[in-house]
């Protein structure tokens, strides 16, 4: 990725591509939330629920940036990884209630802005700042983690809303 990219960059991508998605989800009832079928199997619910784990893994790592200490869990190295990642994470949360999943969602997100608000610039950008991180600079994971991840669903539920007439 060559862009250029600054702490208040990557908080305004958050800060949109958040916004764009609770705009979404503000006309929502609580079937829509909770039909399956946004991706197979998952509902608005199950998706959200996926963000915030997201979020908590996240959390860890800039928790251990902050302290510069190495990171109580690894990083994914591959995608059959992440599948086992998300569908752990679909089986922790598939019973959990609607609204403690929005409040986790949202919380967490809140949680993310705060942190990096607080961090230096230069632990966000330096492609070497930490040398568990393999070269890559922290905000690749906040991307991952936050505004390209929002990105990712709000795109599935528009176009689940869009099919099934729900909204």
């Amino acid at each position: 990725m060559a862009e250029q990219i600054d702490k208040a960059r990557i908080l305004n991508e958050m800060r949109t591509n958040y916004a764009a998605l609770e705009e979404i989800l503000a006309p929502l009832d609580k079937t829509q939330y909770t039909t399956e079928g946004v991706i197979p199997g998952w509902s608005i619910k199950d998706m959200l629920a996926h963000i915030a784990s997201w979020h908590h893994r996240l959390l860890t790592w800039l928790d251990a940036a902050t302290r510069n200490e190495e990171p109580a869990i690894s990083g994914i190295n591959s995608v059959e990884e992440m599948d086992a990642l998300n569908a752990q994470f679909y089986q922790e949360n598939k019973s959990r209630p609607l609204d403690e999943v929005l409040t986790d969602f949202r919380t967490t997100y809140l949680q993310i802005t705060h942190k990096i608000q607080a961090m230096h610039e230069e632990d966000l950008i330096s492609p070497h700042r930490f040398p568990w991180s393999d070269g890559a600079p922290l905000w690749y994971l906040v991307a991952g983690d936050t505004y390209e991840h929002y990105q990712e669903h709000t795109a599935q539920i528009q176009e689940w809303l869009a099919t099934t007439n729900t909204a």
